[in-house]
């Protein structure tokens, strides 16, 4: 980062420009003594949540409430049939699951008390308008939340076409109209991802819009149709689809559409073209509402690094079912580029970024337009796959997996292939299926055609040149105070991959993945 001898002077001569220096990267920023002040900006706040279940919005929840308690209300949306229903799924995913462990230490016998005083189940849908919600509770949800926070989404890269539209397009769209109704609304957050970029794209993806340019399956730039009709068109395709489709297919069906109609817009899957044209109907729309908009672009999401307590997960991220298929013995190989950085990022440096950012632009009032922060590893700390691999190599040979048997599962380094076809034969001649019984050879073909099927989900992503810069989290990082740094640690730079890989993560899946008992940090 280059320094400026006239960053004093910029900051009181033409604090508009020197902030966009800041933010760029360029500048080092003025540290005031009392950073950004995130501890105290949710003090007597109502905030609504959607995605309330999922693991990253979980991680989010748990450190509001240990941390910035003082917050009034979080109204979580659940897709339940009623509001008892809600409030159980509430208990069961959320009151008492370890992740809260912290908070419940912190009050003791009063831990439901408090929990229960600061969490309101909501019946709802973000695919639905209104959000699902009865008619007289939205409205009195309208006059009272001040943030929204967006974490619904479906985060499966082949998910049905219906669903991930729904969701991931759609649903922002109905959170947005609803926004509108919201009278004290200081802040809108939507979280998205790195994977919104185009399959065409390369190199740098800057903290901006303008990667979100509609194309088709040949390149050429969609001018007369409006991200809007896009999506108008892409639902009606999909509703005419199912009438023709017999319901016993449906599901394959409607996945294989997902990936065509992705394709055609030019995006590597339906994950990626769904929360892209949600991230552009959100932009589009921005004047709609009159509070600062945030945008979260993450990108390989894996267990906590410290915070409430290293190594939670809930759930298989990214890599880890490389990682599990490789220690249990089943993976030997796979196809991918070693010198490829991977944007790992623990789930707790992405919730201390996002109050981060939070923090600061609801404070700027309706002036503020909109935000973008990638919170990744890429620029700051990549690691590459080679360094992945030999790290889950050193791990699992110092502690292997133990087969139900009780025999220690003994495994080699990772082998690395530059095409599917060189993988596929790896998987029948490592085998030696022709020694296997009749059964054996079926459970094989079972788990070849399942390695087969992650390999091309993946393969994107195990070659790509594309990288995530960070410049707008490097100027939000610079702006904390040092006491901030501390409680809101976000920076990728303080990573240290081996330890992390080793000792934490690989620990934390084997625990609350596989059920391990004694699996934690060594």
């Amino acid at each position: 980062m280059l320094k400026s001898e006239n960053t004093t002077s910029l900051s009181v001569e033409d604090n508009e420009n020197s902030q966009r220096f800041v933010e760029a990267g360029f500048v080092e920023p003025t540290i005031k003594k009392d950073g950004i002040g995130i501890e105290n900006f949710l003090q007597g706040k109502v905030i609504l949540i959607t995605g309330a279940t999922g693991f990253l919005t979980k991680v989010f929840v748990e450190k509001i409430l240990r941390s910035m308690s003082d917050v009034s209300k979080l109204y979580l949306i659940i897709r339940r049939k009623d509001k008892e229903d809600a409030k159980q799924r509430l208990k069961e995913e959320i009151v008492d699951i370890e992740l809260f462990k912290c908070v419940k230490k912190k009050y003791g016998e009063q831990y439901e008390d408090f929990m229960w005083s600061k969490l309101v189940g909501v019946v709802g849908d973000v695919g639905q308008s209104n959000l699902g919600m009865e008619e007289d509770f939205a409205t009195e949800i309208a006059n009272d939340v001040q943030i929204i926070v967006n974490g619904a989404a479906d985060t499966k890269f082949d998910q049905r076409y219906d669903i991930a539209i729904q969701v991931n397009a759609m649903g922002p769209c109905n959170l947005k109209e609803f926004a509108k109704k919201c009278r004290n609304l200081e802040l809108f957050l939507h979280i998205s991802t790195s994977t919104v970029k185009r399959s065409s794209r390369k190199g740098r993806l800057m903290e901006e819009i303008e990667c979100l340019s509609l194309r088709d399956g040949r390149g050429r730039q969609t001018s007369i149709m409006t991200e809007a009709m896009v999506l108008e068109k892409e639902m009606k395709l999909v509703s005419d689809y199912k009438k023709l489709v017999e319901h016993n297919v449906l599901t394959p069906k409607m996945k294989q559409l997902g990936s065509i109609r992705a394709k055609e817009y030019g995006w590597q899957n339906t994950y990626g073209f769904t929360k892209a044209l949600g991230e552009m109907l959100i932009y589009k729309r921005r004047g709609e509402i009159l509070a600062p908009l945030v945008i979260i672009r993450t990108s390989g999401i894996l267990s906590t690094y410290k915070e409430p307590f290293p190594g939670w997960i809930e759930g298989i991220k990214t890599v880890d079912p490389v990682i599990l298929d490789y220690g249990k013995g089943k993976l030997t190989g796979f196809p991918l580029n070693p010198n490829c950085v991977n944007g790992l990022i623990p789930a707790d440096m992405v919730v201390n970024g996002t109050l981060g950012a939070m923090a600061k632009h609801a404070s700027m009032g309706k002036k503020a337009d909109m935000s973008i922060y990638h919170l990744s590893s890429t620029s700051s700390n990549p690691i590459v796959l080679e360094d992945l691999f030999k790290f889950v190599y050193q791990h699992f040979k110092s502690r292997p997996y133990f087969s139900p048997s009780g025999r220690p599962v003994q495994v080699s380094e990772m082998t690395f292939f530059n095409s599917l076809p060189d993988f596929s034969a790896h998987l029948w001649t490592s085998s030696e299926a022709v020694q296997f019984s009749s059964k054996k050879i079926f459970e094989f073909i079972k788990f070849k055609e399942h390695a087969e099927y992650m390999a091309t989900i993946y393969l994107p992503y195990a070659f790509h040149t594309d990288w995530l810069d960070d410049s707008k989290t490097r100027g939000l990082i610079g702006s904390m105070s040092e006491e901030e740094k501390k409680k809101f640690g976000c920076d990728a730079k303080s990573i240290e991959w081996k330890d992390y890989i080793v000792n934490v993560h690989i620990p934390g899946l084997r625990r609350h993945i596989w059920k391990e008992k004694g699996s934690s940090k060594m």
